[in-house]
């Protein structure tokens, strides 16, 4: 048998060498170098096994004492001249109460003054200290319960003494127009009042 000369075992050499990487090669490549399958399998398995976050319970709706209140809340001022010919002035703050549960509150300041003291007025007749006395700011401490356009206030407390003898049993506010409302009031057997209103303070 004849003898392999040098280049032909060198030849022979790297034919073996090269069926060996591709026989052998890719096996030892899979366990080295990861794939892009095994990438995206370890992707998947690492979603698989995040915790997932519970649902996020809705929110309760508004209750229509707070939808009120920020509709009318704020400061509500009027000025006047009545048909009694007296120039009254009408101060509203409407909010929501401190406690629980919220309710709608109203905070009513009314005060008037005679135009003509000697010939007009019903709250001119009398003497000098019964003018000024009648003149004096009339409070109310009000709750109010809304309504489809406006609120109904129930009179929880009245501060001060009206010079007409007519104490506020009820008031209410309709909407009127932009930035205003429909204030009107009962005073007992008095007569009903009635102002506008305009947005002072919000």
């Amino acid at each position: 048998m004849k003898q392999l000369t040098d280049k032909q075992k060198k030849i022979i050499a790297i034919v073996v060498a090269i069926l060996a990487v591709i026989h052998f090669g890719p096996r030892y490549l899979h366990m080295f170098i990861p794939t892009d399958a095994h990438a995206d399998q370890g992707k998947t398995s690492a979603a698989h096994y995040a915790p997932i976050a519970p649902p996020t319970a809705p929110l309760p709706p508004p209750s229509p004492e707070a939808v009120a209140a920020g509709k009318y809340g704020g400061i509500w001022i009027g000025d006047e001249l009545m048909p009694d010919q007296n120039r009254c002035k009408i101060q509203l703050e409407i909010r929501l109460s401190d406690d629980l549960p919220k309710k709608l509150k109203g905070y009513e300041q009314k005060s008037c003054v005679p135009l003509q003291p000697l010939a007009g007025g019903k709250l001119a007749r009398g003497s000098i200290a019964d003018v000024i006395r009648a003149t004096s700011p009339v409070s109310a401490v009000m709750t109010g319960a809304p309504r489809d356009g406006g609120v109904s206030f129930t009179v929880d407390q009245t501060i001060g003494t009206p010079g007409d003898g007519c104490s506020l049993s009820g008031f209410s506010i309709t909407d009127f127009g932009s930035g205003q409302v429909m204030a009107q009031w009962q005073e007992g057997t008095c007569p009903t009042g009635k102002m506008l209103l305009r947005k002072a303070r919000g």
